[in-house]
């Protein structure tokens, strides 16, 4: 182990007992390098009427929204937070690279990665989590952005966006995990938020240009409320 992964792993150890970051000068970790793959698809899962809804299938369809440059926005939200303490620099990869992913994946595709220009201490992923259906109590699982629908037996839709994510930090020369955090909102839950029926697209593959840009709103302004609590988790300090 490399004496930048023990210092590594006593800064996230540190943190997660004693609730306190180390202090900003800490000379084992100055350098970014801050790896957002997140906002490349939008799911689009709708949990229909049918007496199996529990656990037969949901209709899951993703939509391609790399256009939306909601990465570059969750970057820029990191890179405001941490540059007075660290020097920060976005990592361009290619997505698909981290669009599903395991922990050995994540350490295979980080030593694989070209040396950055600047050198950095650590990587920081944005990537897709899976978690548990909160918004509609099923046995069935969210991933990375989306918009929800349930349709209930006898009662109204249950509409909702969502974001599940997770943020990772890597040593950059073994791909070791230093601490991986998921965002939660208040509770521990998923982070969700009502949606209008009127944001569900006729054609999933084809919103339009208001439903477009009120779900780029709603998704942006989920991250920003759960991003700066992970942060802290993770053990920065801002």
């Amino acid at each position: 182990m490399t004496a930048l992964v023990r210092a590594a792993l006593a800064f996230g150890i540190v943190a997660l007992l004693s609730g306190v970051a180390p202090a900003p000068s800490n000379p084992n970790l100055r350098s970014i390098g801050i790896i957002a793959a997140l906002g490349d698809t939008c799911m689009f899962e709708r949990i229909p009427n049918t007496p199996l809804e529990w656990i037969a299938p949901p209709m899951a369809r993703f939509l391609e929204i790399s256009d939306w440059g909601i990465d570059d926005e969750i970057a820029r939200a990191i890179t405001a937070r941490l540059r007075p303490h660290y020097r920060v620099q976005p990592i361009a990869v290619e997505h698909q690279d981290f669009d599903s992913w395991t922990y050995d994946s994540l350490a295979r595709n980080i030593r694989e990665l070209a040396i950055p220009e600047r050198p950095v201490d650590a990587y920081l992923l944005v990537l897709r989590d899976w978690r548990h259906d909160s918004i509609g109590n099923t046995n069935h699982q969210l991933g990375g952005l989306g918009l929800y629908r349930r349709d209930p037996h006898g009662g109204r839709s249950r509409y909702a966006v969502f974001a599940a994510y997770r943020l990772v930090l890597l040593d950059p020369d073994s791909g070791v995990v230093i601490v991986s955090r998921p965002a939660l909102a208040t509770g521990g839950r998923l982070p969700w938020i009502p949606a209008s029926p009127s944001l569900w697209p006729h054609d999933w593959s084809n919103p339009d240009d208001r439903q477009r840009s009120r779900l780029r709103a709603d998704l942006i302004s989920l991250i920003d409320a759960t991003l700066p609590d992970t942060l802290k988790q993770i053990g920065f300090v801002f």
